[in-house]
């Protein structure tokens, strides 16, 4: 558990949660809409869930980085 703690704190700056909630706002409110309009309504759903995860592992990862300082 501490080894996953010290590679989130070594590994995950402020930029990187921003490429990922960037990353994952983009695929679960943008690229849903272009699938759509496609006829891709599974994708659409999958691209959702896709970018939900995402932006939940960001502000998880922040999360842990902020709370527990080594």
């Amino acid at each position: 558990m501490w080894q996953l703690l010290h590679f989130i704190r070594q590994y995950f700056t402020v930029y990187m949660f921003a490429i990922v909630f960037i990353v994952g706002i983009y695929e679960a409110f943008v690229e849903p809409k272009f699938l759509k309009r496609k006829g891709l309504d599974r994708d659409s759903r999958i691209c959702k869930g896709i970018g939900i995860f995402y932006i939940l592992i960001g502000v998880i990862a922040l999360i842990l980085r902020i709370f527990f300082p080594m």
